[in-house]
């Protein structure tokens, strides 16, 4: 489901989405706050990042349809006069390697002033999804089986949101999708392959497998996609032939040439259904010397999704084989730390010290989920490269590293940065205590962090204190959070604020939020950051509002946005409505048409968490592939 760039609507404040995007394949959100990357402060695997929002300007200078954009990104205007990316380009920049994965000569990146991927922004975008955990909350709301209420001729209106049951999953997504799936527009398919991936059903494998003949490549990919997705061990084979790019591959396929894109999803799949028969071909490709790298990091992702002692220990070995790709072997170290494998925290620890600054900041981040408070080593370790590091995104990611272990250490560590550094440092201790306050509260520092949200200048480290004081359910800061909601400040922090209120549960405040929602339809972020606060706090009243905005806007970028925000929400009475809107043809315009179809498998998706989170969250974003960041921005 995705638009492959990103871009779009003008913010990350879309607390739980990220920009809408038009563009050339898929329905897609961007992890990171669009045009704030210069050029000088990126490396050769950092994501390409989006163009500026319509109307604004970014750093780097290129112009850009309604704004600038940062300069040699190659940017194009899209339809509407919205910005949009080249596909080769925007769906990771180049894939090439250079010495140290664009790193000083010393193999540490110096930290730059502008402050571009080092922005606490980029991580929250790609980890929030298990820290909002939206349905699982959702789950906790005492729900309805009113048949009255499933037929919507109840005047109540204190009902819960409440998730669609298989019954009505099998009467009418099931069908919906088999009709949309071969609809005209490629993007709409491409939406309806996902989406039925994610709902499921007896018919969908075979469905699913003839997709992958579709005349369009974008649909072909998300077929590839849709197969793991769904789950089916009976995919394998097929699978295995599109890895190996084979002649049955190129008979499913329908084409001579079976493109690196699609090899690379045949191997993230084949790691999302779990069958070990896929091992020895996943590890032999880790191994392969290719120009492209998206395969083999592809495999080597979909051995740290599979739970396999013989996956767990070639892992290791990528690990600590310095002759192995670079880019390989930080993923295999991200991948360990997933895993939980504690045997690898020896490993993780010298990687720390590696010369590629790639595998050295995957090692901080795998530390961070193996460490453990009482081990001692691991804790110094990180410590040491919060107050020491010679480079400012392991630094960052240290702080969140701690934050995960927690105990008093940490906690000082932490504290201690949040009063002596500024900026992204700052932000990421901020964040670090939040996740830590979670599991361990603490009312001093609580206290603390109302008093440092109260007297930061930056909206952006701000925001970040915004969304700490929200992980860690602080109560106490709701009426400051209500008072920037509501302030002239910038949308985005607006939006985090909205958000930390819909993780505290403060429905005290819904009110508020419901008046941000209601009024701010032509702010599609800022309204959707509304509704989704809305929906952690488990008040439907965003529902009919969102309904509304689908059925009468005029800005398609805004009804778009509604529909993602009605998925987002799970709630059953938004099916008829998109449904609506995907068979309003040709009153709809279709990239609204595709983004109600996205919805549609949002609401369906049976996993607690976007099975695409499992790749996103804990992930070293800055060694980046094209096909790895497509994967990443999946709705």
């Amino acid at each position: 489901m995705r638009f492959t760039l990103a871009v779009g609507l003008a913010t990350l404040s879309a607390v739980l989405l990220a920009p809408i995007a038009a563009n050339a394949d898929h329905c897609t959100t961007y992890r990171g706050p669009a045009g704030q990357v210069p050029p000088q402060g990126r490396t050769p695997q950092d994501p390409t990042p989006a163009p500026g929002p319509s109307g604004g300007t970014t750093p780097g200078g290129g112009s850009s349809v309604g704004g600038t954009t940062p300069a040699g990104l190659g940017v194009t205007p899209g339809p509407g006069g919205l910005p949009t990316a080249p596909r080769a380009a925007g769906a990771g920049g180049t894939a090439a390697a250079g010495p140290r994965g664009g790193t000083t000569p010393t193999g540490r990146r110096k930290a730059s002033a502008a402050e571009g991927f080092e922005r606490w922004e980029f991580w929250w975008e790609h980890n929030k999804d298990a820290h909002l955990n939206l349905k699982t909350n959702l789950a906790d709301i005492v729900f309805t089986s009113s048949s009255e209420y499933f037929l919507g001729k109840s005047e109540n209106k204190n009902f819960d949101v409440v998730e669609p049951t298989q019954q009505i999953l099998d009467a009418e997504l099931t069908p919906a999708l088999s009709k949309i799936v071969n609809d005209d527009f490629y993007l709409v398919r491409d939406a309806a392959v996902i989406a039925m991936a994610k709902v499921g059903g007896e018919a969908a494998l075979e469905t699913l497998t003839a997709k992958l003949a579709d005349d369009n490549r974008y649909v072909q990919e998300s077929a590839v996609i849709s197969l793991g997705i769904l789950g089916d061990k009976a995919a394998v084979p097929s699978l295995l032939s599109i890895l190996n790019a084979d002649a049955k591959a190129q008979k499913l396929l329908n084409t001579r040439k079976v493109r690196p894109e699609l090899r690379a999803y045949a191997a993230v799949s084949l790691g999302l259904i779990g069958d070990e028969a896929a091992l020895p071909q996943l590890m032999k490709l880790t191994r392969t010397e290719e120009a492209r790298k998206d395969a083999p990091v592809a495999a080597t992702l979909a051995l740290g999704l599979m739970a396999s002692p013989t996956a767990v220990d070639h892992l290791i070995s990528l690990v600590k084989d310095p002759s192995a790709e670079e880019l390989v072997r930080a993923h295999a170290t991200t991948s360990l730390g997933k895993l939980g494998e504690t045997k690898a925290i020896p490993a993780m620890l010298r990687a720390l010290r590696d010369k590629s600054t790639h595998v050295s900041r995957s090692a901080v981040i795998a530390l961070g989920l193996l460490g453990t408070a009482d081990n001692n080593d691991v804790v110094k370790a990180l410590t040491q490269e919060v107050v020491k590091g010679s480079d400012i995104q392991s630094r960052n990611w240290a702080c969140i590293a701690l934050g995960q272990i927690g105990g008093d250490v940490a906690k000082r560590s932490l504290l201690n940065t949040l009063t002596g550094e500024r900026r992204s440092l700052q932000a990421f201790a901020a964040l670090g205590l939040g996740i830590l306050l979670k599991e361990n509260p603490d009312k001093k520092t609580v206290v603390y962090l109302r008093k440092a949200l109260a007297d930061a200048k930056e909206q952006s480290v701000r925001g970040a204190f915004a969304i700490s004081l929200g992980l860690a359910r602080d109560r106490g800061a709701e009426k400051e959070l209500v008072a920037i909601m509501t302030s002239r400040s910038a949308d985005e922090l607006r939006g985090y604020a909205a958000v930390a209120l819909g993780l505290m549960k403060a429905k005290a405040a819904a009110p508020v939020v419901q008046k941000i929602l209601a009024e701010n339809q032509k702010k599609p972020a800022l309204a959707r950051s509304a509704a989704i606060s809305l929906g952690l706090m488990g008040d439907r009243d965003a529902i009919p509002t969102l309904t509304k905005v689908l059925q009468n806007a005029q800005v398609d970028e805004v009804r778009s946005s509604a529909a993602l925000a009605l998925g987002q929400i799970g709630d059953v009475t938004a099916i008829e409505p998109l449904l609506a809107q995907i068979d309003a043809k040709p009153g709809a315009p279709e990239r609204t048409r595709a983004f109600a179809t996205t919805a549609l498998g949002i609401i369906g998706e049976d996993a607690t968490l976007p099975v695409m989170s499992r790749l996103s969250r804990d992930s070293n974003y800055r060694a980046m592939v094209p096909a790895i960041q497509v994967l990443m921005s999946l709705l």
